[in-house]
């Protein structure tokens, strides 16, 4: 995508002026075609004094995505100086971790980007994790049901701390990392666990939340769990109800863990 509306958000011109865009579908096979680039910068309207320059930068935008594995690869914005050079002003690349392996270079990097401490110790886990500004700490196993979860704590009244999904097939292991990660968090006042078993286990959930809270001698927050699906009963039956209150609907336990903060922060 090509627009010379530079220096703001794309999604916005998009949503505005959608005509301000020029799109070039690529074959990932063969590659951006340089006259593909070229119908690409004349059809968003750069000039033609620097169309060839700009093409060129758009070619080399498109190798280095390829090349680096990136997810996401944008330059903006492309600056034109006085004496019609082309300068990339601004640029953002994203890599897919899973193709790390496949870059050493920037994986060298990564530990560098992080914004904070729990940034790096989600990275060091393996967690997909999102800080927030609130005070109800979230685990859940799935992108969804950790976003619905979300969804309810805004809708009882709570403010997320953040997402931690701890994804499918967890073992108790993992499980424990995570209730660690959420409890490293000092603006975080109640804890809300919510799985929901697939290849997740409730048992294995279970285990881990166990094994976590029984190494405190005083629990840090309070923690409601909600299990369901595979081994949910049998995970019921090993929860350590003395150290969790549980509950038997992801909207209950939800609401509790509002109220667990509210009633920890007055």
């Amino acid at each position: 995508m090509v627009s010379t509306q530079g220096g703001v958000d794309i999604e916005e011109v998009a949503a505005n002026n959608l005509e301000a865009i020029a799109r070039e579908g690529v074959d990932p096979a063969f590659g951006l075609h340089h006259y593909q680039a070229r119908r690409a910068v004349y059809g968003a309207g750069v000039s033609r004094e620097v169309a060839s320059d700009v093409a060129s930068v758009l070619s080399a935008l498109y190798d280095l995505w390829e090349s680096r594995d990136a997810t996401e690869a944008e330059i903006n914005p492309l600056m034109v100086t006085g004496n019609d050079e082309v300068v990339a002003a601004d640029a953002v690349m994203n890599i897919d971790d899973d193709a790390l392996f496949r870059q050493p270079d920037l994986e060298a990097m990564e530990t560098d980007s992080y914004g904070d401490d729990l940034e790096r110790k989600a990275g060091e886990y393996g967690f997909d994790y999102v800080r927030l500004e609130g005070d109800v700490g979230i685990i859940g196993n799935g992108a969804g049901l950790v976003m619905t979860t979300l969804d309810l704590v805004d809708y009882y009244g709570g403010e997320p701390a953040n997402f931690l999904d701890i994804g499918g097939g967890a073992k108790a292991d993992r499980v424990s990392n995570a209730l660690d990660m959420v409890f490293s968090d000092p603006n975080v006042e109640a804890v809300v666990f919510n799985i929901f078993g697939g290849i997740t286990r409730g048992d294995e959930v279970a285990r881990g939340i166990n094994e976590a809270l029984e190494s405190f001698d005083e629990i840090p927050k309070k923690v409601v769990v909600r299990l369901a699906g595979t081994n949910a009963e049998e995970g019921m039956e090993i929860l350590n109800t003395d150290l969790v209150d549980v509950e038997s609907t992801l909207e209950d336990a939800v609401e509790r863990a509002v109220e667990n903060a509210e009633e920890a922060s007055t």
